[in-house]
């Protein structure tokens, strides 16, 4: 299988030499990307690679000009070899919240065993923007290794979790970008 080119915020940054809040405070305001574009796994944004490089400028001119050198840099360390333009085109991919969800244990499980080395959880497919992401198909394949480590067997695969995250009807925890700062006080006190 393929695996594609994944960019989260810092990504994004470092191929277009901006600050990573540019992405959220003005590339998302402006529609250069959406939200709607990206993949979203724990809660965090992030884009196809192809849609990503396309949003660039013509070399030479002013504003977003991609650094090719630093965009070779990051395929290599993804060791990606596709490069997808839409979110529909991507696998489905699993972060600590979804991982959490799928074995019934909680995101606080899912982040302590990927931190440990016991061989648990199995490497994962990306570190972006600070967050480790799995394919799914990573994750069913160490399914069996992942419960026989753990302990008094609570890690449980939960299937209605795994094919809900196949066929894209997830809606569990990590499915959206939860509000934050002054947003998620208004949120609070609407309720």
């Amino acid at each position: 299988m393929a695996k594609p080119l994944l960019f989260g915020r810092k990504e994004i940054a470092r191929v277009y030499n901006i600050a990573p809040t540019a992405v959220s405070d003005r590339w998302v305001p402006a529609g250069i990307l959406t939200y709607e574009d990206a993949a979203i796994v724990s809660g965090k944004p992030f884009w196809p690679g192809g849609l990503v490089v396309d949003v660039a400028l013509p070399p030479g001119g002013k504003g977003r000009q991609l650094d090719e050198g630093l965009l070779e840099k990051v395929v290599e360390e993804q060791q990606a070899t596709s490069h997808p333009k839409k979110k529909g085109e991507l696998p489905p991919l699993v972060g600590t919240q979804e991982y959490g969800e799928l074995f019934g244990v909680g995101e606080v499980a899912a982040a302590q065993a990927a931190t440990r080395s016991t061989g648990m959880l199995p490497p994962a497919d990306y570190v972006l923007s600070g967050s480790r992401l799995w394919l799914l198909d990573t994750v069913l394949d160490a399914a069996d290794v992942t419960m026989q480590k753990s302990r008094k067997s609570t890690w449980q695969l939960r299937q209605d979790v795994a094919d809900a995250l196949r066929t894209g009807r997830y809606d569990g925890p990590g499915s959206f970008i939860a509000k934050r700062g002054v947003a998620a006080k208004k949120a609070l006190r609407e309720r």
